[in-house]
């Protein structure tokens, strides 16, 4: 299992929200080999050999959602991690994309835009990965054998221009 599936399998705890996401994010990474780093992230920033995660925890309104994503954006991380709830009542994860392409140059900067309540997530700026997933895959219809449309006609049609024809 890769490391972005490992974090959106946590479920939301029941108490001290922030500390235990914290905590398990960081078990999480230090099991793949990352570790804590510096960052101006509000939750961690995570690097491992010329990789880097950042983290992100926002429930607040419109304003600080986008300088949540200005830090995430600003911290120069491969990989984004926005994780909020829909419990807030503030945005909806595609309002929360939408803020992110419409304000933000993320270049080839990947997001994970994370509901900590359905456990619904949105990856953002992932389509070549997609793209190279799907490039295996067979063709989806396959080579007809017989041509579709014939190549002459069967009876001769006989007849002058304006008159009644009649086929053989």
């Amino acid at each position: 299992m890769d490391f972005i599936e490992e974090i959106l399998r946590v479920q939301k705890p029941q108490a001290k929200l922030v500390d235990s996401l914290a905590e398990r994010y960081s078990a999480i990474a230090f099991k793949f080999g990352y570790l804590e780093a510096q960052s101006p992230c509000w939750l961690f920033f995570i690097r491992k050999d010329g990789q880097t995660a950042a983290f992100e925890l926002q429930f607040g309104n419109v304003s600080e959602f986008k300088s949540s994503l200005k830090r995430l954006n600003e911290s120069g991380a491969n990989l984004c991690f926005f994780i909020t709830s829909s419990l807030a009542h503030t945005m909806r994860l595609e309002e929360v994309k939408g803020l992110l392409l419409r304000n933000f140059e993320i270049k080839n900067q990947k997001f994970v835009l994370i509901d900590i309540e359905s456990g619904r997530h949105i990856k953002v700026n992932f389509e070549w990965e997609r793209f190279e997933k799907d490039l295996g895959l067979p063709p989806l219809l396959p080579e007809p054998k017989k041509p579709i449309f014939r190549e002459g006609r069967r009876k001769k049609i006989y007849g002058r221009r304006g008159m009644h024809k009649q086929q053989d």
